[in-house]
Parts: structure tokens; C-alpha cells; sequence
């Protein structure tokens, strides 16, 4: 009776051990299979144009743009337009979506001439932007003075992402964007030059390219008062910059 119940108990630890067994491996095999399902960066394809193409001054104008990966429709992405005219302040439009991989935003615009359009597009994988441009009204019109982000005989579009106000003593993290046909110029050398307004000192940073084409630095501003940050991109016979402001107080 013994024995019997010896070999009971011998062969319920038995099962036992099996059923933990199993739930350890199918716990292992959920672990793996979580992982594997981290969503890795995906190159995108944005597109861009407005309705109508050609908008008049004061007239509500729709900001499109066309998402997709691997020639698939991109449903999950955050986007926004970050739109200026030269010389003037830039605004940041929240687009919504309109159907998988269409995202769409509508804006009237006060100045006739020549917009710049950056689109920011963000998904779980990967951060992406392209910029554009379009003409409100009279393409003639005067743009004002150059502001971040431009074009020239570089061929280079030049972007410069920071706060517009920060707080003294602070680091700031400043980032270049530069492309050249909508695409990523990566490998030059980049700095950032910074000075108050009114003062003849000025400082220099290094850059990291965090990713083609993003140069990225951190910046700390001694005291409050309007600060030039400007950005120098050079690389072969290449040699271009843009500037903006940033408010510190």
C-alpha cells in the first residue's frame, strides 16, 4: 500500500512538472514573440499639395498629404503642418485623418506669396518630415526677410527645430534639419552659432548626426533676452546657413 502510494504521489509530481514546464516555455514563447513584434523604423513616403492649388488671399485652403509604407497606406500616424511665409512667425496645424494614409488640415491665409510647408510626420517605428511650398494669392509679393527654414542657390533646404522660448540656464536640445530634393543631406559639417541680440560674442557648437540629415546639439543660454541661433552647413563646395530667434527668460 505503501509503494502505491509512493507512486502516486511520484507520478503527480510528474504531471506537475510537465504543466510548469509547458507554461514556462509558452510564457518564453510570448516573451520572444512580443519582442519580435517591436515595431522597427520604416522608411516613409510622404506627399504633399494643397486644394485648391492655387488659393486665394483670405480663402480656406486644404493641406493634404499622402502617407504610406512599403506602398501601404500609413493609418496611425501623428501629422502636422508647420507652415510660414518667409520673415514671419511659423504656426503648427494639427492634420486629422481623413481615411488610412490620407491626413488633411484647412487653414485661410492672410498674405499673399510664397508659403513654406514643413510636414511632420510621427508613427510608433519612425519620425519623418519633407517640406514644400505654395503660393497664396499674388506669387509676387515680397517675402520679407529670410526666417528658418530656406532655400537658395545651395539647392539645400535648411530647417532649424528649437522652443520658441526657454528659460535661462536651461539646456535646450536645437536641431538642423537639412535636405536637398526632399532628401536627407547627411555627412556635412554642421555647427550652430549663437550670440545675444546686441551683443559682438559669439559661441560655436559641434553637432552629432543623430540620423541623415538631423543635426542635433544642446544649447544653454546664460542670461533672458533674444538670442540669434543660426545654422552653417558645409560639405565639399557647399557652404549655406539660415538663422531664427529664440526668446530666453
Amino acid at each position: 500500500m505503501k509503494r502505491q502510494t509512493a507512486m502516486f504521489l511520484v507520478g503527480l509530481l510528474s504531471v506537475f512538472g510537465l504543466l510548469t514546464a509547458c507554461n514556462l516555455n509558452t510564457d518564453q514563447a510570448q516573451h520572444h514573440q512580443h519582442h519580435g513584434q517591436n515595431p522597427q523604423p520604416t522608411q516613409l513616403t510622404i506627399t504633399f499639395k494643397t486644394n485648391p492649388t492655387h488659393p486665394s488671399k483670405g480663402e480656406s485652403v486644404k493641406l493634404i498629404s499622402n502617407i504610406t509604407a512599403n506602398k501601404l497606406p500609413v493609418g496611425d500616424a501623428k501629422v502636422e503642418f508647420e507652415v510660414w511665409k518667409q520673415g514671419n512667425k511659423h504656426e503648427m496645424i494639427p492634420a486629422k485623418k481623413e481615411k488610412d494614409g490620407v491626413y488633411q488640415a484647412a487653414r485661410a491665409f492672410k498674405e499673399d506669396g510664397q508659403h513654406v510647408v514643413v510636414v511632420h510626420v510621427t508613427t510608433p517605428a519612425t519620425h519623418q518630415m519633407i517640406n514644400a511650398t505654395f503660393v497664396v494669392g499674388d506669387p509676387n509679393a515680397s517675402d520679407g526677410h529670410a526666417s528658418n527654414g530656406h532655400h537658395n542657390d545651395s539647392g539645400l533646404h535648411l530647417h532649424i527645430e528649437a522652443p520658441d522660448e526657454a528659460k535661462a540656464g536651461a539646456q535646450v536640445a536645437i536641431i538642423g534639419h537639412v535636405t536637398k530634393e526632399n532628401k536627407p543631406f547627411a555627412d556635412a559639417d554642421v555647427q550652430f552659432e549663437y550670440w545675444k541680440e546686441g551683443n559682438s560674442k559669439h559661441a560655436f557648437s559641434d553637432t552629432a548626426e543623430t540620423k541623415d540629415g538631423r543635426y542635433e546639439t544642446r544649447l544653454s543660454f546664460p542670461e533672458p533676452g533674444t538670442y540669434q541661433i543660426k545654422l552653417h552647413v558645409e560639405k565639399g563646395k557647399v557652404h549655406d546657413h539660415t538663422e531664427r530667434t529664440i526668446t530666453i527668460k
